[in-house]
């Protein structure tokens, strides 16, 4: 974690821009906040999904969205960051017992056009994955994309979904006395901050996945150097970003969630789960270069991934 006086720094920065009320924002929503009110802060928010605002912005960048120098360019350079978070995790942490390596069925939540999706499909260890998203405008984006390659089209691997996570049915099981098939993965990366309870979103995801299972988030902490690089420099200097994708105050700190799944998932007696956070990566964004896992998982932007052990 940065020192108070290197904080300081970025605050002042970052102030010297910023309108009155914008100063007392930074100034109380960057620190640490107590885990009851991370999930409940938007509890006014009748629906977990994503609000209207939200959705008309990712709407409108659902033309451009498989333009590799478009407004989602940061996504593409993010994808193989994202494969190799996946893979090199199951590799290392999965449990004989329980886990599977290969013909994994996977959940990719807020899979927007299919950039990953697609290449997960694509994957020989996966045999089906289905995409949900709840923008109209950006599925019908991904479903023409996936019309581009045949062996996407033909057979059953890669389906899409319009629809929120908590509207999605668990799979039921294949036969009569056999268990529900869940997934053995489900993916939240760049969910979380756009939606309004995010506690019901991870509650209804972990509801998904099988034991062995894994739930693999990507989110932003919620610092003075995140809002520094995300939006202040990504969204209003640079540009590389379209302006409005983030919101500062819907930034999850590492240690935040990492203490959801201890209260929620790990401390409740008789829930019938277990679950372990087995890892958890800063990454930064690298010009010219891409993204790359370095510097503090409490900074900036983080990869964390939790394990479903019973």
């Amino acid at each position: 974690m940065p020192s108070p006086r290197l904080i300081g720094k970025y605050i002042e920065l970052v102030e010297y821009h910023l309108t009155t009320n914008q100063q007392r924002v930074l100034r109380t929503t960057f620190l640490p906040r107590p885990i009851g009110q991370l999930f409940t802060r938007r509890r006014a928010h009748s629906n977990a999904s994503f609000s209207a605002d939200e959705l008309s912005h990712f709407n409108a960048l659902a033309s451009t969205w498989w333009d590799t120098n478009g407004p989602s360019r940061l996504l593409h350079k993010m994808n193989p960051l994202r494969i190799s978070f996946i893979f090199d995790t199951i590799d290392q942490y999965a449990l004989p017992a329980l886990s599977r390596a290969c013909d994994l069925h996977m959940l990719d939540v807020g899979c927007g056009g299919g950039i990953l999706t697609e290449s997960l499909a694509r994957n020989p260890r996966v045999a089906s994955i289905t995409g949900i998203d709840m923008s109209e405008d950006v599925l019908a984006v991904a479903q023409q994309h996936k019309k581009r390659d045949p062996a996407l089209v033909s057979g059953r691997k890669l389906e899409y979904s319009l629809c929120s996570l908590l509207d999605l049915q668990i799979p039921k099981a294949a036969s009569e006395g056999q268990q529900e098939e869940r997934y053995d993965a489900v993916t939240l990366f760049e969910v979380l901050e756009h939606v309004p309870n995010p506690s019901a979103v991870l509650q209804a995801a972990t509801e998904r996945v099988r034991p062995g299972g894994w739930i693999f988030v990507s989110t932003v902490n919620r610092t003075a150097a995140a809002y520094l690089t995300t939006i202040f420099v990504g969204e209003k200097i640079l540009k590389i970003v379209p302006e409005g994708t983030h919101t500062w105050s819907k930034y999850i700190n590492e240690r935040e969630l990492r203490e959801w799944f201890v209260e929620h998932k790990t401390n409740v007696p008789g829930s019938g789960e277990h679950w372990d956070i087995v890892r958890s990566e800063g990454c930064i964004y690298v010009p010219f270069v891409g993204w790359r896992f370095a510097g503090p998982r409490d900074l900036g932007n983080y990869f964390l991934a939790a394990r479903r052990l019973e």
